[in-house]
């Protein structure tokens, strides 16, 4: 009879197996360092750099006095709080720390604005003793880094770690970029986008991306569009093999085309529906506290933003008719407060629409994703079907900053011709700097 042999743990690993298990696992961290070292390292260098920037423009520009439009009583700042905090805050900022603060009001203009993300920053103020204005902060910044490292993930999946790298580098120099680390939603919105994509087209997770579609619905009346290219995405995904069903078809065909109608009615297919219910609520929301269930649209023609229903091409038009009028005028841009926007958001939308062309053009090549194009092209159409009166391209340059695909596009001709790479990069860097200055000291940017 063999003798019976008895493990015993190895004391030089020094645990046993009845010992719980370490839950901090170096090994862990770092090879999450090694993966995103690239998106951390560029995080910092943006919020270090917007920081400094911000902080020492006024030496170059005049601060102006405050002329926010939101009904907010801003916290008395002293210097260094007004540079470091205060200059994130402003302009459609107060808005959200309005809300934030005192809650939505019928009258007031509130309801233009998505709950998801004043109501984060209202749940980050409480273990900050009420500070709702570095909450804001806190909440941006967190969601800035969110977008960095699902983008670089996204890209990484998609091509390699090199047209990564240059995409988020790209975005993070986009002329409007300080919108992600200011008390905005579009750093959340982005974040949340990404992040459904990512679960979508790479991790086939349906229910986490349905959740995420739905909370971008919540931060932006956008996230709705969602549902259009996440749905795309399941359908290549799960899509039945095209039959010939005919007269001589056997019955294991017929079986197989049975299973295949099952597979695409399955459970998943109903996470794609949580951005309505999430439309719903917000709704019902509008309806129960506020009144009237649209009342959030009807907020964005009050005296603020003046914004109308109307053809995307008309605003095209006219914006460029307001553009090559300009142009023709002599008119240089000035110190105003309100200097005319037309002079940058036209252009920023002719290089919009230009990359949209390519990624038309790549997508028809078959080497760009049709759900990134349907994204594109809907994220763009609408703010261009509601145009203000005297802008009609009324803060496009920053809602093209979550047009994410228009980055990926770029970084496939960067990489390509490396002459547009550094009249790119010069270029952005440049206007990131001018923008971000007006922006601190209190002149319309976008």
């Amino acid at each position: 009879m063999a003798n019976k042999v008895t493990l015993k743990p190895d004391s030089s690993k020094g645990q046993t197996s009845g010992q719980p298990q370490r839950v901090f696992n170096p090994a862990r961290w770092r090879n999450l360092w090694e993966r995103w070292q690239t998106p951390l390292l560029l995080f910092l260098a943006l919020r270090l750099g917007l920081s400094a920037v911000a902080f020492a423009s006024q030496i170059l520009i005049p601060v102006l006095p405050r002329a926010g439009t939101a009904p907010y009583t801003p916290p008395v700042l002293g210097y260094w709080s007004e540079r470091l905090l205060g200059v994130w805050s402003h302009w459609d900022g107060e808005w959200f720390l309005q809300i934030a603060t005192n809650g939505y009001h019928t009258d007031d203009g509130t309801a233009a604005f998505f709950p998801l993300y004043p109501l984060l920053v209202k749940i980050v103020a409480w273990p900050l003793a009420l500070n709702y204005l570095l909450a804001g902060v806190v909440v941006s910044s967190g969601a800035t880094l969110a977008v960095l490292i699902l983008f670089y993930e996204l890209c990484r999946r998609e091509w390699d770690a090199d047209i990564a790298t240059q995409a988020c580098f790209y975005l993070a120099a986009y002329p409007f970029a300080f919108f992600l680390v200011a008390i905005y939603s579009e750093s959340l919105f982005l974040a949340l986008t990404l992040g459904a994509f990512l679960c979508a087209r790479h991790l086939k997770r349906w229910w986490w991306a349905g959740l995420l579609a739905a909370a971008a619905t919540l931060t932006r009346s956008t996230g709705f569009l969602l549902v259009l290219p996440l749905a795309w995405e399941w359908w290549q995904f799960n899509r039945p093999s095209r039959l010939q069903l005919g007269s001589g078809t056997s019955r294991l065909h017929i079986n197989l085309a049975w299973q295949g109608t099952k597979r695409i009615l399955r459970w998943p297919l109903l996470a794609l529906g949580l951005p309505f219910l999430a439309l719903a609520g917000w709704l019902v929301y509008n309806g129960v506290v506020l009144g009237d269930p649209l009342v959030f649209l009807k907020a964005q023609a009050n005296w603020v933003w003046n914004r109308h229903s109307q053809p995307p091409w008309e605003a095209i038009w006219r914006g460029a008719d307001n553009f090559f009028r300009l142009l023709g005028s002599n008119v240089a841009l000035g110190s105003g407060r309100l200097a005319d926007a037309n002079w940058w958001e036209f252009p920023a939308f002719v290089a919009t629409a230009t990359l949209f062309g390519i990624a038309c053009w790549r997508v028809w090549r078959r080497k760009f994703a049709l759900s990134y194009l349907l994204y594109f092209g809907l994220a763009m159409l609408l703010p261009l079907s509601s145009p203000g009166n005297n802008e009609p391209l009324l803060s496009f340059p920053r809602f093209a900053l979550v047009l994410f695909p228009m980055f990926m596009v770029l970084a496939l001709l960067g990489r390509r011709w490396r002459w547009l790479h550094y009249m790119y990069i010069y270029t952005v860097l440049l206007l990131l700097g001018l923008f971000l200055a007006r922006f601190a000291n209190w002149y319309w940017v976008a």
